[in-house]
């Protein structure tokens, strides 16, 4: 298999002797395939620590080396966590106590990095903020949200998850995210980001009217505060004046470093102490006062007052603290994330008082703190890009549809100068990172600001560049008002690559891109496609890049390519033109984007049965291949549409058209397989397909019903 299924950061060392000259060898030769170079590693890499060529990034390269202790490590005894089931056991513990909670907290989080399991920087960041929170508030009665799954784990070991958290994001184990559903302690759901504010304050809001007295903590990340919803709600929590402690994880300075600044604002004593001066009751009650007394001398004097205030606060905290006053809400900070005892002296005295308003508390955190170097240095890149990986991605050949979309595009954009590139969503995958490697001044990452990047898009084709917006299934959904005021209805050139489309597995349904065949083919001026393998994703990426006169969006998969020879050169296709991959006599299956696989499996399922199978593939969603479907209905009995996508897409187009061309009325009839109307929670990819019934042996099966040979069709699925 490729890449679709490795996910986690694992180190591979190779010393550069013996064995490993012929891996090097290997690595060169472009017809030497992943499966066997995985193999070859598997058997010849060293464990030595001289170590010549380290490949950063690999994501979750085999269990294999598991033994390898240079790498990895054992369990270590966890005395205080093993007391705490739930937050209430914390309460009695100690600083230096808590101290080492949090660190047997990272060292569990750490085993499982080296198990395999996931990327768990970002909650190793917030471990001792973690603790901190539980160890002050009063959960589940006191509300804690969080806007990203990532940042979840070390709440999920303290609240009665522990002997579960090793199925996260497995069939029917742990969610990725904050889940309702699984516990009492997640009064809310993190999804894509940003919602945390707004959610808390409608809990708060709800709270007062109720005339309750719970405290709702919203924690953030950096990474969110790119998204508007994030402001909206500070504006609103400003203006509402409700009780609500927003927590902003700060890991990073900024979205984009420039290479002479420094990354991180600093902690120093003089902001530790401040951060104390600024959430204690007699410094807040003594600012209640002065404003008061302001107000009463004249509405001057109280402007004069609030100008000196916000000057004198800017100055002692860091740049952009008086953003967040602006908006409405009480700036706390800067404060260390990793000194538990200052954490729970700021957020002791904020959850003392009873009417504070809204306050912000700036965290900063460091994501590698407290790792091995030897694993920090194997996984510091897995965000972020790494040549050693790149370069071995170049010799090998890329092997997941990322991959063979940026190698496409880049073609593309080496022709054509006016090709740009604009990504929005949590993070990069490294493969996109290399199309910014190659074109720094034509790629664009704006975060987790979707609706912008699509007027961006917008006002970029209007100058006369040709931009292609990548942006992820799920995360395209943000931004569907300006698909359709800013982009569609003007006719607007935007070439829309929808990543990660279709189920996801162990991301579950937060991320699954279900939807956009959808939504995006229901608009007039869209033409909508996708891929069935790597090949057809380059042609689609060469046409995409011809089309100069209305928007475009096509879609494909994460995961593992199908394994087409030599796919990069991409020849435009004919707009709305689909084609017969095989051709039979009984049954018509008309394929749409990766499906187009799993029909062909099918019709090889079937031929063993003795029934002839044609398997076309559409390619096009809209427009339709009319004259395509036109003949799979007068040749065949049966005509059934295959997709990964939700009820309203591709099917009900086809639907559409045989209706009101009269071929249902004849002889042919049709049937949709398509997502069932319901969320698929996590698992692994294929048990995904199972539960929605799109597997081959599905697609077989319900033909097989279709022509009353119930009793194979059942044998079928044993």
């Amino acid at each position: 298999m490729g890449m679709a299924y490795l996910e986690y950061p694992v180190g591979i060392s190779v010393q550069n002797h013996g064995n490993c000259k012929d891996f090097l060898h290997k690595l060169e030769s472009r017809s030497f395939s992943y499966q066997s170079n995985l193999e070859f590693c598997r058997n010849n890499a060293c464990s030595s620590l001289n170590s010549s060529f380290t490949f950063k990034g690999f994501a979750g390269r085999t269990r294999a080396l598991a033994n390898n202790s240079d790498f990895f490590w054992e369990e270590v005894p966890t005395p205080i966590l093993d007391m705490v089931e739930n937050p209430i056991n914390m309460k009695n513990l100690s600083p230096k106590e808590l101290k080492q909670l949090s660190d047997e907290i990272r060292g569990e989080l750490s085993f499982m990095v080296s198990k395999g399991q996931k990327n768990l920087k970002a909650s190793l960041s917030v471990v001792e903020l973690t603790v901190a929170i539980h160890y002050v508030f009063h959960a589940p009665m006191d509300k804690i949200l969080w806007d990203i799954g990532d940042q979840t784990y070390a709440h999920k070991l303290l609240t009665e998850r522990r002997s579960l958290i090793s199925t996260l994001g497995q069939k029917n184990g742990l969610s990725g995210y904050t889940s309702r559903s699984e516990s009492e302690f997640d009064p809310f759901g993190a999804a894509h980001g940003c919602n945390s504010i707004s959610a808390g304050l409608g809990l708060a809001v709800a709270r007062d009217i109720k005339g309750k007295r719970e405290r709702v903590v919203s924690v953030i990340s950096n990474e969110t505060t790119t998204t508007g919803q994030v402001y909206e709600a500070m504006s609103n929590a400003g203006y509402l004046d409700s009780n609500l402690v927003v927590i902003l994880n700060d890991s990073r300075h900024s979205l984009h470093l420039k290479p002479d600044e420094d990354s991180r604002t600093p902690i120093t004593a003089l902001s530790s102490s401040w951060s104390k001066v600024q959430s204690s009751k007699t410094f807040r009650r003594f600012r209640e006062v002065a404003k008061g007394l302001t107000k009463r001398v004249g509405k001057g004097l109280y402007e004069w007052a609030a100008k000196v205030d916000e000057y004198a606060r800017g100055m002692l905290g860091p740049t952009g603290s008086t953003l967040f006053e602006e908006l409405g809400l009480y700036y706390i900070g800067p404060v260390d994330g990793h000194n538990v005892e200052d954490l729970i002296c700021v957020l002791q005295e904020v959850a003392s008082l009873d009417s504070m308003g809204p306050v912000l508390i700036h965290v900063m955190t460091d994501e590698n703190i407290g790792q091995p170097k030897k694993m920090s240095e194997t996984v510091e890149n897995l965000d972020e890009g790494s040549s050693d990986i790149d370069s071995l991605i170049s010799r090998i050949g890329p092997q997941t549809y990322d991959h063979y979309f940026i190698e496409a595009l880049s073609l593309e954009a080496e022709k054509d100068k006016d090709i740009v590139a604009v990504h929005a969503g949590m993070r990069m995958e490294s493969s996109i990172q290399l199309f910014q490697e190659n074109f720094p001044d034509r790629f664009f990452d704006v975060g987790m600001a979707e609706q912008h990047a699509v007027t961006f898009s917008a006002g970029l084709a209007c100058g006369g560049l040709k931009p292609f917006c990548i942006i992820p299934s799920a995360f395209l959904q943000r931004a569907y008002d300006q698909i359709v005021h800013d982009v569609d209805r003007q006719k607007v050139p935007v070439r829309f690559a929808i990543t990660k489309a279709g189920m996801v597995g162990s991301d579950g349904p937060v991320c699954s891109g279900s939807f956009d065949v959808t939504f995006m083919s229901c608009l007039p001026n869209m033409i909508v496609m996708a891929p069935s393998d790597e090949f057809e994703l380059a042609r689609m990426v060469a046409t995409a890049a011809q089309i100069d006169d209305q928007p475009v969006c096509f879609r494909y998969p994460r995961g593992t390519i199908v394994g087409i020879d030599n796919p990069k050169c991409g020849t435009p296709i004919e707009i709305g033109k689909g084609k017969v991959l095989i051709e039979g006599k009984d049954v018509a299956l008309l394929g749409y984007g990766a499906m187009v696989q799993n029909c062909l499996l099918a019709q090889s399922l079937l031929s063993k049965l003795g029934v002839e199978v044609t398997v076309a593939d559409a390619r096009f969603c809209k427009p339709l291949d009319i004259k395509l479907v036109r003949n799979l209905c007068e040749n065949h009995a049966f005509l059934i549409t295959v997709e990964e996508g939700s009820v309203g897409g591709f099917g009900s187009h086809v639907a559409q058209f045989i209706a009101l061309d009269g071929k249902l009325d004849g002889r042919v009839k049709w049937r949709p397989i398509v997502l069932p109307d319901t969320y698929i929670e996590h698992a692994s990819p294929n048990e995904q397909l199972t539960r929605a019934g799109l597997t081959g042996h599905h697609i077989a099966a319900t033909v097989l019903s279709l022509l009353g040979r119930t009793r194979e069709a059942l044998l079928l699925m044993c």
